[in-house]
């Protein structure tokens, strides 16, 4: 064997051996990132959820327009008040977070959103429930993006569907956990509290206990966290770099990413998809339990009987996400769930309710993304008046008539996504002169590959550029 070789076979198991440890190593970060903050940042959500929309449980259990001495209508406003405060609040705030730290800055929100969600046990009357859910979105704006930017600081691009998920089915097991407390809670007599006001005291006190652990336990981002050790901390640092992972930047590349998100129509085609989309999730999350009253179950029984779908549901949500993270896919999944819901919402439109059937670029554009599902959230609201009881024909109908349009857009981003990707892989090719043949210029498959492994040492990400970096690859 001559030197050469003797080199060459060198270099190739020195490579083999550090990729083999690179791998080994980032399978233990991310280990240590699911037993140790995944939790955490789950339960956040999770009480979230709670917080904001056990309204839901109290309704069916006494407290509504009656009690309130005011109009369907105005109690609905009401409700929907938190939204508003979302939509003024929700960018600033969660420019605060990336100002002060997640670890500081959302120990203040879940004390003061539980504080406001207490207070509406004393309210009264339509104005005083519409000032204290107010509030309360005032303080949870944040709450959401901010999870959401947080976990994109320990975590990369092909890990973070399956993490999103299940703070995504929070909402659901949430709404689930929620009616399984409102249950037992609601039933509480022989005090001078009626059941669904002891229902807001008590499911807020887990999320003021959860505030003092993440002040206590959660660090700014990977390069302090106390359960990695020095060398996984550097290393959970620099394995994020190529995607815009947590680094310290100046005011002028920050003020350029922060400018990209409103230059971007990718940006204002996300916000479209995501409004469709939060209008039948957000009236889902407040009126499942009024809709299973409307099958013919009293109170008690439609507070335990939200269970089931919401458990079918979550299951389902993390399957679908971890074929999405296993596979790289994204389009597929997110169509089974439209076509799932549009199902489900034709034969509620078919079906009357007294026949039942059967059982920084990252951060802003989070932020502003985020917001505008609140804008479909009030739509939600306001789409299931009292009113329309027992069928709610019009808001069904709105929720089918927004899934389709979800569908229509997902399909259009999925064709868009591969152009972009196919033109970039044919301008790498070109820059390196590699000539394909004619059978290989219809596989776009086989040119993905040979592109990416044409520019494999080189960056993928640009802290101006951002996604536009010509070496960028959308997943579709």
């Amino acid at each position: 064997m001559s030197i050469e070789e003797k080199r060459e076979n060198e270099s190739i198991e020195s490579y083999e051996l550090e990729n083999e440890n690179y791998k080994m190593l980032e399978k233990r970060i991310v280990r240590k990132c699911d037993i140790y903050l995944l939790p955490i940042l789950a339960i956040t959500y999770l009480l979230g959820v709670v917080d904001l929309s056990n309204i839901g449980n109290a309704i069916v259990a006494g407290f509504d327009y009656n009690y309130l001495k005011t109009t369907p209508f105005l109690f609905t406003l009401a409700i929907s008040a938190h939204f508003l405060s979302y939509i003024i609040f929700e960018i600033p705030s969660n420019w605060v977070t990336r100002i002060l730290g997640f670890h500081i800055w959302m120990p203040i929100l879940m004390v003061c959103w539980a504080a406001m969600s207490m207070c509406q046990a004393a309210c009264t009357t339509a104005i005083q429930l519409g000032i204290v859910r107010f509030l309360l979105g005032t303080f949870e704006a944040a709450y959401s993006p901010s999870i959401v930017g947080y976990v994109g600081l320990f975590y990369s691009k092909k890990e973070v569907t399956l993490r999103y998920s299940i703070f995504i089915s929070s909402i659901t097991i949430g709404g689930a956990f929620s009616g399984l407390a409102s249950y037992f809670i609601v039933q509480i007599s022989g005090t001078s509290l009626s059941g669904f006001q002891w229902l807001f005291i008590i499911e807020n006190i887990p999320t003021i206990l959860l505030a003092l652990i993440i002040a206590l336990f959660l660090t700014r981002d990977p390069g302090n966290a106390r359960f990695l050790t020095p060398e996984e901390r550097e290393f959970a640092v620099e394995r994020l770099k190529p995607e815009g992972g947590p680094n310290q930047i100046d005011r002028s590349i920050a003020k350029a990413q922060i400018k990209l998100v409103f230059t971007d129509f990718l940006t204002y085609i996300h916000i479209l998809l995501l409004l469709v989309t939060s209008i039948p999730a957000n009236a889902l999350n407040i009126y499942l339990p009024t809709l299973i009253y409307q099958l013919g179950f009293d109170n008690v029984q439609a507070q335990i009987m939200v269970i089931p779908p919401l458990l079918a549901s979550t299951v389902f949500m993390i399957i679908n996400s971890w074929t999405s993270d296993k596979y790289q896919t994204r389009t597929w999944n997110i169509l089974v769930c439209y076509f799932l819901s549009i199902i489900g919402l034709t034969g509620m439109i078919a079906t009357k309710a007294n026949v039942p059937i059967g059982q920084y670029k990252r951060n802003t554009m989070t932020a502003v993304i985020l917001l505008f599902p609140n804008i479909g959230g009030i739509i939600g609201i306001l789409i299931f008046p009292v009113t329309d009881a027992p069928s709610f024909f019009m808001g069904n109908t709105v929720c089918l008539v927004s899934t389709l349009f979800g569908v229509m857009i997902t399909i259009g981003l999925k064709f868009y996504f591969e152009s972009i990707n196919k033109k970039r892989d044919m301008a790498i090719l070109a820059n390196h002169n590699y000539k394909l043949n004619d059978s290989d210029l219809k596989n776009s498959k086989k040119i993905r590959n040979i592109a990416m492994k044409l520019v494999e040492n080189e960056p993928i990400f640009d802290e101006v550029l951002c996604d536009r970096h010509p070496n960028w690859r959308y997943m579709t």
